[in-house]
């Protein structure tokens, strides 16, 4: 899970964590003020990492299925960090690092999605060992394409990544109803629109003009959702495709950490994309060669439309995929600490503004 910022997105990592809290903090109070500080790496008690004997249960299965799989450990599973979302253990094997990863209960779904996408491109995808529940044991995938990017290392560039996701989308489109069945969240235009009011009547924010401009875009927020039913099909979105969770091994890309999945407009998926590449090649917003790779991920959609009718539902596809963002972020904290909420409850409010702001003032390719 990623933390808006007022450029980009960082990763899981510390030190992103720590770079994004602070962009996120001059953002919020450039517009609305002072904010509390916001711990985003708080642990919560009522996650299943965090009751006793969690991981003595969880480290009897991963070496029960790594000997199943013809993998014996060669030494104990170590617990590598917690989170909010997601627990993440590695262990050391013959063939190199194994890792285990539990997801949030919210999105308990992440396991058998990333089996199905598998299913659909190996070569693009994690190589998973086993799955249970909410649990998931996979290879390792490589170096992780931000390193590789610091490092100057040969790498996959993103004019082979882009056109590679959209392809993978499309394949995608024809498994809606699996996807759905999966409990993958709905986040298609028009469920978007009608869940819009109670978005804002929960991160409308503070501030009364802003609330009162944000209901006032729900007119047109619909007329919005009606224009992107048409003509490309529903698909499978990741919603967090940057160079954090993209990873590398024998110069292949493979895709991680499908938990903020949604079955929504394919353009709703790539805002992240976008500014996170725009922040972290210091890059133009709407500039030249935003639009260059813009084009290169639109490629694959001309056999449902023309280029220019694409690239006026890519703008469309973007304000969606704002929204998309804030249920991201509600969803991260269902069911967990009061606390807890309290503390992401700025993420969605800050994704929302976002979201009013570039439809008042128009989509910006890489921003706001």
């Amino acid at each position: 899970m990623t933390v808006p910022t007022s450029r980009a997105l960082s990763s899981r990592e510390a030190e992103g964590h720590q770079h994004a809290q602070g962009e996120l903090r001059r953002w919020w109070n450039d517009r609305f003020g002072q904010v509390p500080y916001i711990r985003v790496m708080q642990r919560v008690a009522h996650l299943p990492w965090e009751k006793p004997g969690w991981f003595q249960v969880i480290s009897g299965w991963v070496v029960s299925e790594l000997i199943a799989a013809g993998l014996p450990p060669e030494g104990r599973p170590i617990l590598v960090r917690t989170r909010p979302w997601a627990a993440i253990a590695r262990v050391r094997t013959g063939v190199g690092d194994v890792w285990f990863k539990e997801s949030a209960p919210s999105l308990a779904f992440e396991p058998a999605l990333t089996v199905h996408v598998a299913s659909r491109q190996p070569d693009f995808s994690p190589e998973i060992i086993a799955t249970e529940g909410p649990r998931m044991l996979t290879l390792d995938a490589g170096d992780q394409l931000r390193g590789l990017y610091r490092r100057r290392s040969r790498a996959p560039s993103w004019d082979d990544i882009l056109p590679r996701y959209a392809e993978l989308q499309i394949k995608l489109a024809d498994d809606l109803p699996g996807l759905l069945g999966l409990r993958v969240p709905d986040k298609r235009p028009a469920t978007v629109s009608t869940r819009y009011p109670d978005l804002v009547s929960r991160f409308g924010g503070h501030d009364a003009q802003v609330a009162a401009q944000l209901i006032l875009l729900s007119t047109r927020l619909d007329s919005l959702a009606q224009a992107l039913e048409d003509p490309l099909p529903m698909t499978l979105i990741h919603e967090e495709v940057h160079e954090a969770n993209i990873f590398v091994r024998d110069g292949a890309a493979r895709l991680l950490d499908w938990g903020e999945a949604a079955v929504s407009h394919p353009f709703a998926g790539v805002v992240n994309t976008f500014r996170d590449i725009a922040f972290r090649r210091r890059l133009r917003h709407n500039g030249r060669e935003l639009k260059r790779l813009r084009a290169i991920y639109l490629e694959p959609w001309t056999r449902f439309a023309p280029v220019r009718q694409l690239e006026e539902l890519f703008d469309a596809g973007y304000l969606l995929g704002m929204l998309c963002r804030v249920l991201a972020w509600d969803a991260v904290t269902e069911g967990q600490a009061p606390e807890i909420r309290q503390e992401y409850v700025h993420n969605a409010e800050v994704w929302l503004d976002m979201f009013r702001e570039s439809f008042e003032e128009g989509v910006s390719l890489g921003g706001p």
